[in-house]
């Protein structure tokens, strides 16, 4: 099994919606499959800047 991480970011405007659906489309294409989403915290630039949060998406291929 191989999985592949990628960050789809935290902004989900219809714009981006429509962008995460051709991104998913696009691994499923490459024969990923969709597995799950998880939020995730960066810390800030050098550790002392504003930390973000942000979305990964895990797919798996058999």
């Amino acid at each position: 099994m191989h999985y592949k991480i990628e960050s789809i970011g935290a902004e989900f405007s219809n714009k981006a919606i429509s962008s995460l659906e051709q991104r998913f489309s696009a691994k499923a294409s490459e024969g990923y499959k969709f597995h799950s989403v998880f939020q995730i915290q960066q810390p800030g630039c050098l550790g002392i800047g504003k930390s973000t949060i942000t979305y990964l998406a895990v797919y798996v291929k058999e």
